[in-house]
């Protein structure tokens, strides 16, 4: 299977594993949720919450990618040219780009969780 197919195969995966696992494992009636609107709503808000979480994990990732480098770099590199070096020189040996770095596959698991979220508000609204 290729690096793109295990990726998005991974990420809806989880995703689905996430769904029936919220689905199936909360606590219903420890939270007080009788009725089955009740439950369902609560279903939805956690698919909602996984979701967002994930996109902004993964955000928060990719963000270190242009960050400029920091104080432990410089100091486990000894000095500020070497930092800068040895971050260009880990992004030239990085292999995979989008779909060998987790962050994106943060960012992918947690957009199809906010998918999923919609299709099932919209299908299957009580």
């Amino acid at each position: 299977m290729s690096r793109a197919g295990r990726f998005w195969g991974w990420a809806v995966g989880v995703a689905i594993g996430f769904a029936l696992a919220a689905a199936l494992l909360m606590p219903y009636e420890a939270l007080g949720l009788a009725t089955e609107a009740e439950r369902w709503r609560a279903w939805l808000l956690t698919l909602w919450t996984g979701g967002v979480l994930c996109i902004l994990f993964g955000i928060s990732g990719l963000l270190g990618v242009v960050v400029p480098v920091g104080v432990r770099e410089v100091v486990e590199a000894g000095s500020v040219t070497r930092a800068v070096e040895e971050r260009r020189s880990s992004w030239r040996r990085g292999e995979g780009g989008f779909h060998g770095n987790f962050a994106w596959w943060l960012v992918a698991t947690g957009a199809l969780l906010v998918a999923l979220y919609f299709v099932s508000w919209a299908v299957l609204k009580q």
